[in-house]
């Protein structure tokens, strides 16, 4: 995440017809998103996320069009977050690894009181700007820095791709779980690196999360 101030931040025949006509069908339906039902508690967006070890994995190879790229998990990884900001991504290399940034808040920052203070937005780069507005604000600067978090998301599935998109929407209290990945690839004959980071504590490029999303859970409702 990085800091806010202002001022910075057609001639067919018939037939022919009916195979473009099924095509834009087809791609207008798109497939479904699975999701089950839960019973667990409700969501606690209160607690700090949670980061361990990464069992034993092995590398994850995203093949995309001009080359590929290898992620090795560096941390097993679940965030419970308001989401603050949400955007995709669906041009460039990147964006086929990482189509989508959620700018994601927990703690105090999810009260009522403080949340309508703040002022969080993705910009052209890929970072995400938190302001708090006010001049005697409730918290600190720093415990915002600290409570918020943008992470580049790479889902692990086409399910969890379609449930992002389509049913991941700002405001929403949600739970993310998955690991934090390293990546090196070769793209166009010219070798690409990607570093997560690891705490919530820095500010700036190289701060944001990069998330290998297993699961995602929106309410009472569970994808994978």
């Amino acid at each position: 995440m990085r800091p806010f101030t202002p001022g910075a931040r057609r001639i067919c025949r018939a037939s022919g017809w009916l195979i473009l006509l099924a095509v834009f069908l087809f791609a207008g339906c798109g497939e479904k998103v699975s999701s089950v039902t839960t019973t667990l508690p409700a969501i606690d967006v209160k607690a700090d996320p949670i980061q361990d070890s990464p069992p034993p994995l092995d590398k994850i190879r995203i093949k995309l069009k001009a080359g590929f790229v290898d992620l090795v998990p560096v941390a097993q990884y679940r965030i419970a977050a308001v989401v603050a900001s949400k955007r995709k991504y669906t041009s460039g290399w990147g964006a086929e690894v990482m189509p989508f940034d959620l700018a994601l808040v927990w703690g105090r920052l999810t009260d009522p009181d403080i949340a309508k203070r703040l002022q969080i937005k993705h910009d052209n780069t890929r970072l995400a700007w938190f302001r708090i507005k006010g001049d005697d604000p409730p918290v600190s600067f720093e415990y915002v820095m600290s409570h918020g978090s943008n992470n580049h998301l790479i889902p692990a599935t086409g399910n969890l791709f379609r449930a992002i998109d389509r049913d991941v929407s700002v405001k929403d209290r949600i739970v993310l779980e998955g690991y934090l990945v390293n990546g090196e690839g070769l793209i166009e004959g010219q070798t690409v690196r990607l570093k997560t980071s690891l705490t919530r504590e820095d500010t700036d490029r190289g701060a944001c999360e990069i998330f290998y999303v297993t699961s995602l859970r929106i309410g009472d409702r569970m994808y994978r």
